[in-house]
């Protein structure tokens, strides 16, 4: 039997690992747990929310990978336009998300639940691929320990229903993450398959994960799926870093992992991911030995970060470029950042903005994705946004600039952007007094990156005024240079 949490082939010096193999129940920065609906504001307000701040969170709200809730009192001013256009967003948004759950529309879950020929009837498909990807999310604890193994354990084993709390309630969707187990147990297509060679790691410093697990697949070969970032700040800090970092300790990781699974596997290898995984899946395809690269079928890519041209020029990168399938909703944010070949298909998603990262929102026909007539109006503006940016700093400014960010975003507290929601009578304007602190190039940064998610969170349906939001809220900041007059015009060329 093969451990993998006893291989260290290179293994980063600073990632730690838990002493008893048992994955952590929480992320290194814990979740906080949802509030009823109007706790955010006191008991006895009886004041309708500021109209400027009530937008500005309002949009904040709307890019949050967290459900975004109809019910809140500072969405509730319908006399503002902008607040209600956003309320209406977000009450379209819980329900395509119930409503993709219940199978209409089609989706990756109603295909493992619907979908009953197995891989001698039909070959491995992009949405084989998204299932075991996300399965990769689930935390699995220390009564799995044979999932670490080269045997591995059957899909059934994961049946535990005293542990669904804490294997499904920290991705972007738990309730639909249970259903997939459930349809993925009793479907002949995957039910026989095994998870094998489970691995996770946590750099305690940065609070950067990694973990991936094999699926032995039936009549043989075997699926590497790659962990991606989970909705904290943390995961979003990640995402955002490998536009200025490559390789990060998680590359590197996935590099380590894939040469140890293919001395242990035989047959056919396919690897991917969902966000970060899938940038994990192309990195290690693309840096691993020619020899390893040969057994490569197919590098499934969903809705995850680019490259820098460097990495896209690589011999190892060309070798497998032809066999990476990258898609992408059709209002994706992640999956374009540092994205310069736009090499990949646009599906058809129920949600709105950011909330599109979530696959369970990606439609479905049959057994394929719907394939959309391209980006929406708000992809494409954040999309130009971040291209500037990139063309206008150097790997080291932009990580100073990113890590700048966050350290802002975290001023109140926020685990979250959903607590910043749901403080936001302190936290915003701790916000704002952090970013008045900054220097005036590191301000700058920030404003254009607040604006430019606000105005997103709204371009599709109120972009005339969602381009005020940050301005109105955060008086004074941002004025020093041109960024914001280009950004503007940015947006009205791209929308």
């Amino acid at each position: 039997m093969v451990d993998m949490l006893d291989h260290g082939a290179e293994r980063p010096a600073d990632f730690a690992m838990s002493g008893d193999g048992e994955e952590p129940s929480v992320n290194p920065v814990p979740d906080k747990p949802d509030e009823p609906a109007g706790a955010c504001e006191p008991a006895d307000s009886a004041e309708p929310a500021p109209s400027a701040p009530s937008r500005i969170v309002a949009a904040l709200t709307s890019i949050l990978p967290d459900r975004v809730s109809n019910r809140l009192p500072m969405l509730s001013d319908t006399s503002d336009p902008v607040a209600a256009s956003v309320a209406d967003e977000a009450h379209d948004a819980e329900a395509s998300q119930a409503q993709a759950r219940a199978g209409k529309p089609g989706n990756f879950l109603t295909y493992a639940q619907t979908v009953h020929d197995t891989f001698a009837d039909r070959p491995f498909c992009t949405l084989d691929s998204l299932v075991f990807s996300w399965m990769s999310y689930y935390r699995l604890n220390s009564a799995l320990r044979l999932s670490h193994t080269r045997g591995g354990i059957a899909l059934h084993e994961l049946m535990r229903a005293e542990d669904f709390d804490t294997m499904f309630g920290t991705n972007w969707d738990p309730e639909g993450s249970r259903d997939l187990l459930y349809a993925v147990c009793s479907n002949p297509r995957f039910r026989d398959a095994r998870l094998c060679l489970f691995a996770f790691r946590t750099d305690l410093d940065s609070a950067e994960q990694f973990a991936a697990m094999t699926f032995l697949l039936p009549g043989g070969g075997a699926f590497i799926a790659f962990r991606g970032t989970d909705s904290t700040l943390v995961g979003w800090h990640e995402d955002f870093n490998m536009a200025s970092r490559c390789p990060v300790p998680s590359q590197r990781e996935a590099r380590a992992y894939l040469e140890r699974v293919a001395s242990a596997a035989e047959g056919p290898l396919y690897l991917g991911g969902h966000s970060k995984g899938g940038n994990l899946a192309v990195y290690a395809a693309s840096c691993v030995d020619a020899s390893i690269q040969e057994r490569i079928v197919r590098v499934y890519s969903h809705d995850g970060p680019g490259f820098n041209e460097e990495f896209l020029a690589s011999e190892g990168y060309r070798r497998v470029r032809e066999r990476v399938e990258k898609v992408v909703p059709k209002s994706s944010i992640i999956g374009l950042i540092m994205d310069t070949e736009r090499d990949f298909t646009v599906v058809e998603s129920d949600g709105i903005s950011v909330l599109q990262h979530n696959p369970f929102l990606w439609e479905v026909d049959g057994c394929a994705f719907r394939v959309a007539d391209g980006l929406s109006a708000s992809s494409r503006y954040f999309a130009a946004t971040i291209s500037d940016w990139m063309d206008r700093f150097t790997a080291e400014e932009r990580a100073s600039f990113i890590d700048t960010l966050f350290d802002v975003l975290s001023v109140p507290g926020a685990m979250r952007f959903a607590d910043i929601r749901e403080t936001w009578r302190t936290s915003l304007p701790a916000i704002r007094d952090a970013a008045e602190a900054l220097a005036p190039e590191q301000r700058a940064f920030v404003m254009d990156v607040l604006k430019a998610l606000a105005r997103v969170a709204t371009i599709d349906r109120v972009s005339d005024a969602a381009s005020s939001l940050v301005e109105t809220f955060l008086p004074g900041l941002g004025d020093e240079g041109d960024g914001g007059e280009g950004e503007e015009q940015q947006g009205d060329s791209s929308a």
